[in-house]
């Protein structure tokens, strides 16, 4: 790939200074500081990032609170008290909230209490909780291994005088090697698999704190297999101005960078955390079959607020819009002692 301008000096010294001696890093940590450099990071700067105005950069469920929210507390009702669990002590918990658009925000809701974290903001997750996120996982760093010449090889963001430019390299990181004999022997030559390596360290801080309850996030991603035999050309992508930009290394801290999670990754480390119930569905299927009560209440409204919750109620669950595009990962933990 031709080397891509780096747009200013303070990018280019984060860059630098997280590079190795030969000017290369990860694209794990490039994408680390993409998004979450304190001073530039995408996520770290005051700017809005959802929703559907010309200067936002994508659209999610969260956009539509009044729909959602309502949703999610009939089917987070429902896993609680399934399990044992009292609504009224428990409290609710969202990650990856952006500033001000806290899901619950003005939703009636009968948990204990309501608490918001911004992406990358520390965790401390205590007591009975439900634990909620929406696109959160597909926004953390990952790695990317190119099939190229009978090998696999991972590709690397190089420093260069010109910019910075994606390279191939033989030496695997340690922490992706155990993963590389996990893929295919033989793939075809220039397949790309991008490794949510990142998806899978948050799931891990988020489960091994010592909190009980119920797990729901809503993501896009795909099975390990999918990953492995399916998507040629990876799954990472940018996204500004609601446009998909096909260069990763442009606008550096301006546009958005995403990746599809491995769902098989997330289920096992909540079933090794005593998390039980595990269900990937999608969004389709979890708002129809855990909410069926509003679900019900919309579609036989015919005046007032029925009319333009129909029409929201439609872009969640509708196949061709986010129904089918989006999953739902949902478990509860009802205690936290080790196994007998």
């Amino acid at each position: 790939m031709d080397f891509t301008e780096i747009a200013s000096n303070r990018i280019r010294q984060a860059l630098e200074d997280a590079s190795d001696s030969n000017r290369l890093l990860g694209f794990n940590h490039f994408v680390e500081i993409a998004l979450y450099h304190p001073e530039f990071g995408y996520y770290q700067t005051s700017r809005e990032r959802v929703g559907r105005s010309s200067q936002s950069d994508f659209f999610t469920a969260s956009s539509l609170k009044g729909t959602f929210a309502p949703i999610l507390v009939e089917a987070a009702i429902g896993l609680l008290e399934n399990s044992g669990f009292t609504p009224e002590n428990t409290a609710w918990v969202e990650i990856g909230a952006e500033p001000g658009s806290a899901l619950l925000d003005g939703t009636e809701a009968p948990f204990q209490s309501t608490q918001s974290i911004r992406v990358n903001e520390p965790l401390s997750l205590k007591g009975d909780l439900v634990v909620f996120s929406n696109e959160l996982f597909d926004a953390q760093p990952f790695h990317s291994v190119i099939f190229r010449e009978g090998a696999w090889k991972e590709r690397m963001v190089e420093v260069g005088d010109s910019g910075i430019r994606i390279i191939e390299e033989s030496t695997i990181s340690p922490e992706i090697v155990p993963l590389i004999a996990q893929l295919p022997n033989l793939a075809p030559e220039g397949y790309i698999v991008d490794l949510p390596t990142g998806s899978l360290n948050l799931m891990d801080k988020i489960i091994q704190q010592p909190w009980k309850g119920a797990f729901i996030a809503f993501d896009y991603g795909k099975t390990w297999r999918a990953l492995t035999h399916d998507t040629p050309q990876g799954t990472a992508r940018a996204y500004r101005r609601h446009q998909q930009n096909p260069n990763l290394l442009e606008y550096i801290g301006q546009q958005d960078l995403t990746c599809h999670v491995c769902w098989d990754w997330l289920e096992t480390a909540l079933g090794k955390n005593r998390f039980r119930s595990v269900e990937l569905e999608s969004q389709e299927s979890f708002v129809l079959n855990r909410a069926p009560d509003f679900v019900k209440g919309v579609f036989e409204s015919d005046t007032g607020i029925g009319g333009p919750m129909k029409g929201a109620l439609r872009q969640l669950i509708h196949p061709s819009l986010m129904g089918q595009k989006f999953q739902s990962l949902s478990a509860v933990r009802t205690d936290l002692a080790p196994p007998a």
